[in-house]
């Protein structure tokens, strides 16, 4: 089932990172994450020509400069070799593994995945989750799906210290960016 909607989290606007992009990392982003072919992993195929077409005055260099631009503040992970993007926190903010099912949605959209850097990336993310919050019902639908993805995610999940620092802001602010 294709998804009709997207999670837009308000505090989005609060997050130092995504307010120092310029508007068209922004509007990027945003039509990134609210594309209806975008899976349940946050991964969508890379096509800058289709995103500039939603947009009146776009071009498709202005789309590959805006994600040029995500990549290097990290709010997305690029793979052109597969031509394959992944808006990289999409899984643990919007809510996927709050449910059994949608769970199962996620293992099945990761082995559709053919970048194995966007497939890694997914389950660092999916890791950081289950460090957070391991007892989300959609755990036992991945595992049940896809138990190669789970034990890589309790196995990453087990190496991350909490709290855990994120975003830019705390890399530039401690030297690692």
């Amino acid at each position: 089932m294709a998804r009709d909607h997207a999670r837009i989290l308000t505090a989005i606007w609060r997050d130092p990172d995504f307010r120092a992009l310029d508007v068209g990392g922004q509007h990027a982003y945003l039509a990134l994450v609210s594309q209806e072919a975008l899976t349940y992993a946050g991964v969508l195929d890379y096509r800058p020509g289709r995103i500039a077409a939603l947009s009146k005055g776009n071009t498709a260099s202005k789309v590959e400069r805006a994600i040029r631009s995500l990549a290097a503040a990290r709010f997305v992970v690029l793979d052109e070799q597969t031509e394959e993007l992944l808006a990289r926190t999409y899984v643990r903010y919007d809510g996927v593994m709050d449910r059994v099912n949608m769970g199962k949605a996620v293992g099945r959209a990761i082995d559709k995945i053919v970048s194995l850097n966007l497939r890694a990336a997914v389950l660092t993310e999916l890791g950081r989750h289950y460090a957070e919050k391991p007892t989300l019902a959609g755990w036992d639908g991945l595992a049940e799906v896809n138990a190669d993805a789970m034990n890589h995610v309790t196995a990453m999940a087990s190496t991350i210290p909490l709290p855990m620092a994120s975003g830019m802001a705390t890399a530039m602010a401690s030297g690692k960016a």
